[in-house]
């Protein structure tokens, strides 16, 4: 099954901890890395931080269940010094936060996962590397590609400076 994760950090070297969170997802059982688009220097969105990210896309093929693949996002983000707690309110600033933004066509919404993610086409930190991996990608929901998703969301923000979202891409090797 095709899957796709948004990777992102704001403490520490970004493009370093997305790329070794990229590779500790390669050795795991049932994951086969299939393609990551540049890294994208964003400004916080929904949050207060003095600290840009760094964000990219990976696409995956997992053999594993949507559950299952949530449960290895979430032991590879603590491998790298992510804590999650439950007190926590809001976003927080973190080392690395790996989303499971698709996986497949399927439809999901649960307490613990909901697919696709919700959110995706609000942010231009995740649609700007997804369209790069893949634009004509359509979710399960059906409707628009991602890069109709990001053409539109560029459009709003072009309307309504106040929702502008910072953004600037970059490469691995820089």
């Amino acid at each position: 099954m095709k899957a796709f994760i948004g990777m992102g950090s704001n403490l520490g070297d970004g493009k370093a901890l997305l790329q070794g969170a990229w590779q500790a997802l390669g050795e795991i059982d049932g994951i086969v890395l299939d393609g990551l688009s540049n890294p994208y220097l964003t400004a916080p969105v929904d949050m207060t931080s003095q600290h840009w990210f760094t964000n990219a896309v990976g696409r995956l093929q997992v053999l594993l269940s949507p559950a299952a693949l949530l449960q290895v996002l979430l032991a590879v983000e603590a491998s790298f010094g992510r804590k999650r707690t439950e007190k926590t309110f809001g976003y927080q600033d973190r080392s690395l936060d790996l989303d499971l933004l698709v996986y497949g066509d399927v439809v999901m919404d649960s307490p613990e996962l909901t697919l696709p993610h919700p959110r995706i086409g609000d942010r231009l930190f995740v649609l700007a590397p997804f369209a790069e991996l893949e634009p004509d990608f359509r979710d399960g929901l059906g409707g628009e590609s991602i890069a109709e998703k990001e053409n539109r969301l560029l459009d709003y923000m072009a309307s309504n400076k106040n929702n502008a979202q910072e953004i600037i891409r970059g490469a691995w090797s820089e």
